[in-house]
C-alpha cells in the first residue's frame, strides 16, 4: 500500500537448504504482484552448518545449538521486521532466546493451532523425533487436543523420509505413499507438517487437482499471508 513501508521478512534457514530455498520460490510464487518493487522483501540466511537439533536433543548437548540460535537471530533482527525460523524442531530453542530477539519471531506453533481452530478434523503430526520429545505442538498449540500423535516406530519412519528423501532433494512424491498410508491408519485426512521439510509436500499436494489431503503447513500460510502476518502491528 502506498505511503506504508514494506514488510521485510527474515528467514533464518539452511536447516535444510533445500526447503529453505523452496520456501522463498513459494513466497514469490503464492504473491505475484504488478510491478518486481511490489514483491515481497526476504533475507535469508541459509545456514546448512547449525548444529543437527535432534542430535542436540538425543544426545541432551543442546548448548552449542542454542548458541547458534541467539548469535544467528542477532544477525538477522536488524536486517527484518519479522523472523521466521526455517526449522520446526528448532523453536526448542527459543525459551532460551532473550526477550527483545524473541519479539520478532514468528511462531510456528501459533500459526498451526489457528489453523487447527478452524479444520474440520484433527491432524495427524508429522514430525522429527526430536520435536516429539520437546512436545513443540501438543505444548504450544491450545488446540492440542486436535492433534493426533505418531507411534514411536511411526516417528522413525518419518525420520526416514526427512533424511533420506526431503533433505537430499529427492522428489517429495516418493514420501507421498508413506504419508497416505500413516493418515490411513491413524483415521484422518489431515496432516500436520511438523517437520520444514514437509513443506515440500504440502506445496506438491496443494498443486494436485482433485488432491483429497489437506496440509496444515505454517510455511504455506505465511506464504500466502505474507504481507498480513509480516507487516508490524501498531
Amino acid at each position: 500500500m502506498r505511503g506504508i513501508p514494506a514488510p521485510t521478512l527474515g528467514i533464518l534457514g539452511g536447516m535444510g537448504p533445500v526447503v529453505s530455498a523452496e520456501l522463498i520460490k513459494t513466497i514469490y510464487e503464492y504473491n505475484p504482484t504488478p510491478t518486481e518493487q511490489e514483491a515481497p522483501q526476504v533475507v535469508l540466511f541459509s545456514l546448512p552448518s547449525a548444529p543437527d537439533r535432534n542430535q542436540s536433543i538425543h544426545t541432551k548437548n543442546e548448548g552449542p545449538f542454542l548458541a547458534f540460535m541467539e548469535a544467528q537471530l542477532r544477525r538477522l533482527a536488524p536486517l527484518c521486521d519479522r523472523i521466521l525460523i526455517g526449522c520446526c524442531t528448532a523453536h526448542y530453542s527459543l525459551p532460551s532466546i532473550p526477550e527483545e530477539l524473541r519479539q520478532k519471531v514468528l511462531s510456528i506453533m501459533h500459526i498451526v493451532d489457528r489453523a487447527l481452530e478452524k479444520s474440520d478434523e484433527p491432524g495427524l503430526l508429522i514430525a522429527s523425533t526430536g520435536a516429539y520429545d520437546k512436545r513443540l505442538f501438543q505444548d504450544g498449540c491450545k488446540n492440542a487436543d486436535r492433534i493426533i500423535e505418531l507411534s514411536r516406530p511411526d516417528q522413525e519412519i518419518v525420520m526416514g523420509l526427512i533424511f533420506e528423501v526431503l533433505k537430499k532433494g529427492k522428489d517429495p512424491q516418493i514420501a507421498l505413499p508413506t504419508v497416505e498410508r500413516l493418515l490411513d491408519k491413524y483415521g484422518t485426512r489431515t496432516f500436520v507438517s511438523g517437520c520444514t521439510e514437509f513443506h515440500l509436500v504440502a506445496k506438491m499436494l496443494d498443486a494436485q487437482p482433485g488432491n483429497t489431503i489437506r496440509a496444515i503447513d505454517a510455511f504455506s500460510i505465511v506464504a500466502r499471508e505474507f504481507f498480513d502476518i509480516v507487516r508490524p502491528s501498531g
